[in-house]
């Protein structure tokens, strides 16, 4: 055996200098860039000392290696079975309102006018440059705006990460390995459920998968093509979602393990490809910097009140115990064995794991790019599980493994391709675009983007009802942001201030309060539990005299219900209270105009003004226990 094909994978490249003069004592006429190990040559099996070290003693693998068409095959099966659980009845529960918001921006990119009024260009919080939506727009041109276009985009992006999740483990361990990591990938609940949604995360994973790929293909061969597609993946990746930003601190991590030096020459290269494919962006921040600037600082100000382990429970409730135990095992063995081939997976795990864990802000989709790296971490593991000498013990602990897999993934697929979280906004949407006139408003429950839902299916003018500090794209384009509250909570604008003046102005005609059914979900932004919202959104339904006109049903039972409102002026609350000689008068439901008189025994006493969350409080001191007849103007 010559001495270049003694050379592992692992081991570092040389420096341009030594190179150069190994080259020369070899006598060898190649450049000296190294070309992936051929199936089956000194190289290759030199890459695998690490996972056998007799493999190079004895020039072969512990075991038979399977054909390339059997490993082909078993990758195919795998992607099939995978791309069959995200494509599966799309249609069945319509969007919820981000996906609405996606939606609808594609449909603008796609010529479709008349969303404009309701849809703008620019993400009203901090997480993309419309990538994702242009591409959307791009299977509108061609099949036309509806939601299982929306989602087949998201549906595709999951499952050709599958096949760049395999690739990854091929290059950094074994083919059994990258089956295994296919495999996992493949029927990962949490994966499933969100590629079905039509949201931002399994573009973004994709492309992080990609530059990892790019990242480890470098490793292995030191060709800086690898790197510039590094940087272009990583500039696709912002696009998608800004999050992606994470990718340059885990290849300044990698350089620092790893302890290798880069060419300037490859430096500005990838830097030039890098801006060249984040061109887009540059682009929207030169024309609309002051937009974005206020978007993101009010966006960033967000804040989930949730414990610690939010997203542990988060992936158990979406995976399962089987699923949590095989990722926390990878982790563990990669902690223990401190394999240079574990070092991207860990440090990629480490990147968004630790930010979205710190980041104050929760939402159940955010972990979505760190589950390719948990499937590689978990496929190293199994890999390195000692293998009964006796064939037939080889197959059934492979059938033992098998069996516990799929009994614990199964319970968890049946919950992502049954979800209806959101069932009946789509449609109680379509009954309003088909029995109220098109100049009708209509408001609902939100946290921000449920409103838009109906924007979407049923093209009428929609406003929020609840507690957020999102900004509100009103109906023409005009964006409201929400006002800052003195005491740091939640602005109360959506519940108090712009509700009444909607309904008095008769700018909302229906009211739509829906229920979603109890699945893991976004956390509260506000300590406040969410049923005081619904209950806030009830009241205002019956001060303004709410008329049920409409009821949606799912699996019988009421999901959504339409009421429209009667009384174009609410009627307030007022309420007192006397205790040691002082009355309390304390009202609400009024308008910013509003005023309280408090009269005694025909004397007025008190007098106050509604301020601008339509409340009114007062107090004065009275000789006895009065009855207090109030009037208001």
């Amino acid at each position: 055996m010559r001495l270049r094909d003694r050379v592992t994978r692992d081991r570092p490249p040389l420096p341009e200098a030594a190179r150069s003069v190994r080259v020369d004592l070899l006598a060898e006429p190649e450049p000296p860039e190294v070309a992936p190990p051929v199936p089956g040559s000194a190289d290759d099996l030199a890459g695998a000392a690490e996972e056998d070290p007799e493999a190079v003693v004895t020039g072969r693998r512990a075991g038979r290696r399977r054909p390339w068409t059997l490993e082909a095959a078993a990758l195919a099966v795998i992607v099939a079975v995978g791309g069959l659980l995200r494509f599966w009845n799309l249609d069945r529960v319509g969007f919820r309102g981000d996906e609405a918001v996606y939606a609808g921006q594609a449909a603008v990119l796609a010529g479709v006018d008349e969303l404009q009024r309701w849809f703008i260009l620019m993400s009203r919080g901090n997480s993309n440059f419309l990538l994702f939506q242009r591409i959307v727009s791009l299977a509108y041109r061609m099949f036309g705006v509806s939601d299982v276009g929306a989602r087949a985009v998201a549906a595709s992006f999951s499952t050709m990460t599958i096949v760049v999740v395999f690739a990854i483990a091929r290059t950094l361990y074994t083919r059994r390995a990258a089956l295994i990591a296919a495999l996992l990938l493949a029927v990962s609940s949490y994966s499933v459920f969100l590629a079905r949604l039509a949201l931002l995360d399994a573009t973004l994973t994709f492309l992080v998968t990609v530059a990892m790929l790019c990242l480890a293909r470098w490793d292995r061969t030191s060709r800086p093509a690898w790197l510039y597609r590094f940087g272009a993946c990583v500039a696709l990746a912002i696009q998608a979602k800004i999050v992606g930003v994470l990718l340059l601190p885990i290849l300044g991590g990698y350089l620092l393990v790893s302890r290798r030096r880069l060419p300037w020459r490859a430096v500005v290269l990838a830097a030039v490809a890098f801006l060249v494919f984040l061109s887009p962006v540059l682009l929207d921040l030169a024309s609309n910097s002051r937009e974005f600037g206020d978007f993101l600082s009010r966006s960033s100000r967000r804040v989930s009140h949730v414990p610690w382990t939010y997203y542990p429970t988060v992936l158990l409730g979406r995976e399962g115990i089987v699923v949590v135990v095989l990722w926390t095992a990878g982790i563990v063995t990669a902690v223990v064995r401190r394999s240079r081939a574990d070092v991207i997976p860990g440090l990629w795990l480490l990147a968004f794991v630790g930010f979205y864990q710190l980041y104050p802000l929760k939402a159940f989709n955010y972990l979505l790019p760190s589950v390719p790296a948990l499937c590689l971490l978990a496929a190293r593991a199994l890999d390195r599980l000692p293998r009964p000498s006796l064939p037939v013990l080889r197959v059934a602990a492979t059938a033992t493994v098998a069996v516990v897999l799929v009994a614990g993934v199964i319970p968890y697929q049946w919950r992502a391709l049954h979800d209806d979280s959101y069932a009946g906004l789509e449609e109680a949407a379509r009954w309003l675009a088909d029995n109220s006139p098109a100049t009708a408003g209509v408001m609902t429950l939100s946290h921000g983007s449920a409103q838009y839902v109906f924007s979407f299916y049923a093209q009428r003018d929609a406003y929020p009802f609840g507690r957020f500090r999102l900004a509100t794209v009103l109906p023409g384009g005009e964006i409201v942001h929400a006002l800052p509250s003195a005491e740091g909570v939640t602005p109360r604008d959506w519940v108090a201030l712009w509700p009444p003046q909607l309904l008095e102005k008769g700018t909302v005609d229906y009211l739509v309060y829906y229920a979603t059914s109890t699945t893991i979900d976004d956390p509260e932004e506000d300590p406040l539990v969410n049923t005081s919202t619904q209950q806030k959104f009830r009241e205002l339904i019956a001060r303004y005299g709410g008329e049920l006109v409409h009821t949606v049903y799912v699996h019988h039972e009421g999901r959504a219900w339409i009421y429209r409102a009667t009384r174009l002026r609410q009627k307030p609350v007022v309420t007192h209270s006397v205790r040691g000689g002082v009355v309390r008068v304390r009202g609400w439901g009024f308008t910013l105009s509003s005023t309280v008189k408090v009269h005694y025994h025909g004397r007025r006493v008190a007098t106050a003004h509604a301020d601008r969350r339509g409340s009114i409080s007062l107090r004065f001191p009275v000789p006895a226990r009065p009855s207090l007849p109030t009037t208001w103007c």
